[in-house]
């Protein structure tokens, strides 16, 4: 009797184990976490600098705009710029600013503030980057350098 009360607290315990794991992986609407997802792309991008697992994350069907180009990317062309953009010399992340929105079920928007530097930078720049997630990979990224802020609207907007 003592050996199978052990026996279910350690099933118990893996139970537990396991269910913490896979919670931490989720956000609060038992979707997959678009923080870590965003965080895993800035990696391979700044540490692994591996155009190839960069491109994995993308959906088959997927698009990138990125910002240092001028065309927007389908397929293996993905892969090209990350040839370019992931081996900037000196590249990292110096701050970044997530606003994650659900769209659908499965479909999650990330608004992102991202602020870079690579060796050459006069000064870090901010991007501001939309990540739209379908199914736990990138469908659509677009990125644009912010532009400089404009007085005139600041004037008259309520977001100050």
């Amino acid at each position: 009797m003592y050996n199978g009360t052990i026996l279910i607290f350690i099933i118990l315990i893996c139970y537990l184990v396991i269910f913490m794991v896979v919670r931490y992986r989720m956000n609060n609407n038992g979707e997959y976490n678009i923080s870590e997802l965003t965080d895993q792309w800035i990696e391979e991008v700044t540490v692994n600098h591996d155009p190839e697992a960069i491109y994995k994350l993308f959906c088959p069907d997927g698009n990138l705009v990125g910002t240092v180009s001028q065309v927007k990317r389908k397929g293996v062309d993905i892969k090209y710029y990350f040839d370019y953009f992931a081996k900037l010399d000196g590249i990292k992340v110096v701050s970044k600013n997530y606003k994650i929105s659900k769209v659908a079920d499965g479909v999650y928007l990330n608004t992102a503030f991202i602020t870079w530097y690579w060796n050459g930078l006069k000064e870090p720049v901010t991007a501001r980057m939309t990540f739209l997630y379908r199914d736990k990979c990138i469908f659509q990224l677009h990125s644009s350098v912010l532009p400089d802020l404009n007085e005139k609207l600041l004037e008259i907007s309520s977001l100050h």
